[in-house]
């Protein structure tokens, strides 16, 4: 047994509101980063082309691949990841399963418009044709 010989307390861990500030602050992130998506997500499938289509653009061929969506999405799933690994590191391992559910979600979202993007930017040979300028 052990006996103190100093009249200082014992070192006690620290009070609820410590440990409650760095989840209001995960959860004040996390609010921000799903208003983040929410409004890409908005933008993207209610937005308009700002650039009408010239009467050249039959010529052209296809468009090139947007990397902007998907890379918004990447950052965003990226930075929901981290959260969750915090959660976790920090004894919270039932918001921390949730969180990386969550970020499972969005990597699924990630992945679709990557293929999006990527078969606007890739169109069949059978969509070639529609492309193609004759010139004979």
């Amino acid at each position: 047994m052990r006996i103190r010989t100093s009249d200082r307390p014992a070192p006690s861990r620290p009070g609820p509101v410590v440990t409650g500030c760095l989840d209001m602050v995960l959860g004040l992130l996390l609010i921000a980063l799903e208003g983040l998506v929410s409004a890409v997500l908005f933008y993207a499938y209610t937005g308009s082309d700002p650039r009408p289509p010239g009467p050249d653009m039959a010529e052209a061929g296809p468009p090139g691949m947007d990397w902007s969506g998907t890379l918004v999405l990447a950052a965003v799933t990226a930075v929901a990841c981290l959260i969750g690994v915090v959660l976790l590191r920090h004894g919270l391992p039932i918001a921390g399963a949730v969180q990386l559910i969550g970020v499972c979600l969005l990597l699924v979202l990630t992945l679709t418009a990557w293929h999006d993007a990527y078969e606007d930017a890739h169109p069949e040979p059978g969509d070639v044709r529609a492309y193609a300028a004759s010139y004979t």
